[in-house]
């Protein structure tokens, strides 16, 4: 998350600077800390047999908490990191792009859910916070990416090389 997004930002397009934006970050930070709710301490988690079942319970927060994240939060940097990469290597187009961002609308707003549901089985509160938070943190990371390719596509893209979509980067 942001290892794009926010370089462009604080380089080029001179939105925020790095000081607005930890400010921000901590602000939310510290209003998900004040409302996320304080760990079970007897609770005993169940073990699925099956893939959907891990879904499923992660879904209705009957998983430990990093079960919940840590796999989706990895997978999601991932394909997001392997699409910016694709990007500076101009084999991704910006419809391209915007698919993959498209496709993982649906496993964002499960890994939300799950995320926000699972976070009275944590350790600590500060981790459910921390996981909350990132999952914040995910959407506007996301809403950057829309604006980047929306207003400043060029910072993206090499718009030269994009014969066919080159209406994208008016």
């Amino acid at each position: 998350m942001f290892i794009t997004t926010l370089p462009i930002i604080f380089t080029y397009i001179h939105l925020f600077s790095a000081i607005e934006a930890v400010v921000f970050l901590a602000a939310i930070g510290g209003l998900v800390y004040v409302y996320t709710p304080e760990p079970q301490r007897t609770w005993q988690e169940k073990p699925g047999k099956n893939w959907y079942q891990f879904l499923k319970a992660a879904w209705l927060g009957e998983l430990r908490l990093w079960r919940a994240f840590w796999p989706f939060f990895l997978f999601v940097n991932g394909v997001l990191y392997y699409a910016d990469y694709r990007i500076a290597a101009v084999t991704y187009t910006i419809a391209s792009w915007k698919t993959v961002q498209g496709m993982l609308f649906l496993p964002i707003i499960w890994w939300t859910v799950s995320v926000w549901q699972c976070t009275r089985h944590s350790r600590y509160k500060v981790y459910g916070a921390l996981a909350r938070t990132m999952t914040i943190a995910l959407y506007l990371d996301l809403a950057l990416r829309i604006y980047l390719s929306s207003q400043h596509p060029n910072t993206l893209f090499d718009c030269r090389l994009l014969i066919m979509q080159y209406g994208d980067c008016l």
